[in-house]
């Protein structure tokens, strides 16, 4: 077994058992039992007196068969016992525990193992202990006049060691922070189902338990040690009729609180029969909901909100692991007012609001709020911050862009994930005028991009948003802005405006880039990046004019869910070699993610000694990759975009830089669109056959054709080749691709227009270099660098012919290696073959001066 893989027992120490059943989603019953284990011990109990797979009870034909318990806690250490001495073991048992892994078969399991164990113990204080993934229920007996009373009560029943049992009050403290939410009130709708409750009746009810139960926590968090109001009322004798009674009026304070909050009226009485609610309160009261994770809680209102109120909830949530990484880089301080503008469902509210408590900021919720200028975005924002703790649920339904003015300099940070694209469009002239982003821009005469006086009929809703953010933090202050790749590498003017207003007021910390379809959940098929940025003092009047810090550039690969699909299901680490799941030291799953490394790096990095805010009170880790600001500058068009920028691609560049090598554009000439290569037109004849070349009919060299008449070829078939022609894809999902048209390829080859069309110069010295370029185009360096080239926000992001030309290659200077590669190239010029797979063995064989670059994780990954 690999290390991580597999249950570390405190008892027995490393186990064979997994943590996990085999489908990998809940947890196995042996680390169910392990759990227990760490619990009794917890309570005091020696771990010299704990027996695992105690048999209790011998009976049948010479005692072959037995009843067993999962585990027996003794008086007395276990070596005290004589091996197999039944009878000793139970007079001696002061805990007999039973561990299922499902609670579906909890009632069964409790009927026919858990009380007729207890029936076995010799002792007047043994209890019998059941537990499972949702449930953890103790039993125990008293003796009056003679007769046996048997009581039940959650695990706080439990007594230490030495201690009798006995059924407390449950208070804040000792309520159980680390149940499955989800899991829990599933058990609750079956409890509710059972009770012929209907669907539509069902999650009105859970609603209530839920509105009622955060209320009475909220009660009690001043009175950790108080006994909370809504108790397992059945554990502490009380009449059914009396417990409904006493839940009704916690509810109809909880509604009376929440109402104003809330989409739909909710009734301030509980309609279900009194004895189906102790069923459900000897589940719901041990827990401590406000303590829960926020994926717990998150998990838990996708799948109850999508019930009660029919929304589509995975449009409106972000995944935790995301949110919790842009707020912890944020590092709001006590005191620090935090606002996200377009709010959605408030998921980086409540990372704030769950982050402020863990620091122990009192009365954080008053630092935390935000709004959306959708109604039922703002219902849902306000349920999830109660779930997650605030009762202060400071999120109001406003227009933000219209509130630009009055809400200016009212906070110290803003993080949003504004809502982008290009048909999201503001055309309100009064708003657009409040902008300066809202007006035309365009070039001097000096060659400066500046503002002008001319308000535009529309802009990009999203490049509002950019400003609206800047504006509304104090100076100083700092935004984390999530915004498409498209608005950081665009060169259009309205993106290149965006960036240079962005660079004139504020400096940009750090730039993170996410995986393509990261957002997907969202609506978002686009790959993004978030940027973080400090409010200037005063703005300066050039984007150039402040070029001496240093910008952390970081790229992840991996989020920790399926970034392919709408449920964003979590994703968890493996151990390459067989595949299992890897376990931490508590035998939890790993999640899947760079975000931890990147935020070590980043706090580690440069760019932290020029914003301090970056650095936290945590370990210190490799210093993360950082570039001068005068890279983006110093530009042309303030080009922002992290795949450009980033580590890996830089390191590919200088590895090439630092042997022979050239630039494409020394050896390539590009052709335009529907032109020869002498420059003349190209016209199709509608009668004309021509074999056309789709970005699907390509691979690396080599190419296939679809054949057509003039009048059948798309818009897109552009290109009419001409042997000697290189394309070269032009598209960030293709840029591996390439063809080469030689002397022996059938006339009338069309190519699309998702290909660059390049020759060679008109030199001796371009086509003694035909082979070095050949060997380049085969390998990860080129379409690394081609990938980081590319322009826009999804996977037609376009890489132009300038750009391109750019991408730096390696010269073969070994003889023998260029003998060896030449007959591969002459087949090539005649357009026979590809020299793919000779270029891949001579890299192996390490003959080559190209860098070695790992190929992307997946498909998904940006550069």
């Amino acid at each position: 077994m690999a290390a991580g893989l597999t249950l570390v027992c405190p008892i027995r120490g490393r186990l064979k058992a997994r943590g996990k059943s085999a489908d990998g989603l809940r947890p196995s019953e042996e680390r169910l039992r392990v759990e227990a284990i760490r619990h009794l011990l917890g309570r005091g109990y020696p771990e010299a007196n704990f027996k695992v797979e105690a048999v209790v009870k011998r009976f049948g034909h010479g005692g072959r068969n037995s009843f067993r318990a999962d585990l027996a806690v003794l008086d007395v250490p276990v070596s005290a016992i004589p091996p197999g001495d039944v009878d000793a073991l139970l007079e001696h048992a002061v805990v007999l525990v039973e561990v299922k892994r499902d609670n579906a078969d909890a009632e069964a399991a409790k009927s026919f193992q858990v009380r007729p164990m207890l029936d076995f113990a010799h002792r007047a204080d043994c209890v019998a202990l059941y537990w499972d993934d949702i449930e953890q229920r103790v039993y125990w007996r008293t003796l009056k006049n003679g007769l046996h009373t048997p009581h039940e009560g959650p695990l706080v029943s439990l007594p230490a060691f030495g201690e009798r049992p006995a059924a407390p009050h449950l208070t804040f403290n000792t309520l159980d922070a680390t149940k499955p939410l989800l899991d829990a009130f599933r058990r609750i709708e079956d409890t509710l189902h059972a009770a012929s409750i209907g669907p539509a009746k069902r999650y009105g009810v859970i609603l209530q338990l839920l509105l009622a139960k955060l209320y009475d926590e909220h009660h009690h968090v001043a009175q950790p040690d108080v006994p909370v109001d809504i108790q397992d009322f059945g554990s502490l004798g009380v009449d059914p009729v009396i417990a409904a009674e006493r839940f009704d009026r916690v509810l109809a304070d909880a509604v009376s609180y929440y109402q104003q909050f809330l989409p739909e009226k909710v009734g301030d009485k509980l309609k279900i029969p009194a004895n189906v609610l102790m069923d459900v309160l000897r589940v719901l009261a041990p827990i401590k909901v406000v303590a829960l994770r926020q994926s717990v809680i998150q998990d838990f209102y996708m799948y109850f909100a999508r019930h009660l109120y029919k929304w589509d909830m995975a449009q409106y949530f972000t995944p935790t692991s995301l949110t919790d990484f842009i707020v912890e880089m944020l590092n709001p301080g006590f005191g620090e007012h935090i606002r996200d503008p377009a709010c959605g469902s408030a998921d980086f509210l409540t990372a704030a609001f769950r982050r402020g408590q863990s620091q122990g900021f009192s009365d954080y919720a008053s630092s935390v709020g935000g709004s959306d200028v959708s109604r039922e975005a703002v219902q849902v924002a306000v349920l999830n911050m109660i779930l997650n703790g605030d009762g202060k649920t400071n999120v109001q339904q406003e227009d933000s862009l219209v509130k630009v003015s009055s809400n200016a300099e009212s906070c110290r940070i803003v993080v949003c994930n504004p809502p982008f694209g290009t048909r999201i469009l503001e055309r309100r002239h009064s708003v657009l005028a409040e902008f300066d982003l809202g007006h035309e821009w365009g070039f001097t005469e000096e060659g400066h991009l500046d503002q002008r006086d001319k308000v535009l009929s529309s802009q990009e809703t999203g490049i509002m948003f950019a400003e609206l953010c800047v504006r509304l933090v104090v100076p100083g202050g700092r935004i984390a802005l999530i915004v498409p790749n498209g608005y950081l590498g665009n060169v259009s003017t309205r993106y290149h405006a965006l960036r240079e207003w962005l660079l004139r007021h504020c400096r940009v910390a750090a730039i993170v880039a996410f995986p393509r379809f990261t957002f997907k959940s969202s609506g978002a098929d686009v790959s993004a990046s978030v940027i973080f940025l400090e409010k200037r003092e005063t703005p300066i009047t050039r984007a150039s004019d402040d070029d001496d810090y240093e910008v952390a550039i970081e790229i992840v690969d991996r989020v920790g869910w399926s970034v392919g699909d709408k449920r964003a299901a979590p994703l968890y680490r493996r151990d390459p070699t067989d595949g299992t799941l890897m376990l931490d030291d508590q035998d939890d799953q790993i999640l899947d993610s760079d975000l931890p490394d990147v935020l070590t790096a980043v706090r580690s990095s440069d760019a932290a000694e020029h914003f301090p805010w970056l650095r936290a009170d945590t370990p210190a880790g490799d210093a993360g990759w950082t570039i001068p600001a005068g890279r983006i500058t110093g530009d042309g068009y303030c080009t922002s975009d992290p795949k450009r920028l980033c580590r890996k691609v830089s390191e590919v560049r200088a590895a090439i830089e630092a042997r022979p090598h050239f630039p494409l554009g020394d050896i390539l000439d590009p052709i335009p669109e529907r032109r020869t290569s002498t420059g003349a037109p190209v016209q199709f004849t509608e009668d004309g056959i021509y074999r056309y070349v789709e970005i699907g009919d390509a691979a690396v060299g080599t190419y296939r054709w679809q054949e057509m008449r003039g009048w059948e070829l798309p818009d897109r078939a552009k290109h009419l080749a001409e042997p000697g022609d290189l394309y070269l894809g032009g598209i960030w999902g293709s840029v591996r691709k390439w063809l080469f048209i030689g002397t022996e390829d059938p006339p009338a080859i069309v190519v699309t227009n998702g290909f660059l069309r390049v020759r060679l110069k008109a030199t001796l010295e371009a086509e003694s270099m035909l082979l070095d370029l050949v060997a380049g185009l085969c390998t990860e360096a080129y379409t690394t660098q081609m990938r980081a080239l590319a322009r826009g926000s999804d996977g037609l992001a376009e890489v132009s012919a300038d750009d391109a030309m750019k991408v730096l290659l390696p010269r073969i200077v070994d003889a023998d290696v260029r003998a060896e590669l030449q007959p591969f190239i002459e087949q090539v010029r005649g357009g026979h073959t590809s020299t793919e797979a000779k270029i891949t063995a001579l890299l192996g064989r390490g003959v080559l001066a190209t860098p070695i670059v790992p190929a992307r994780p997946d498909h998904t990954a940006v550069v």
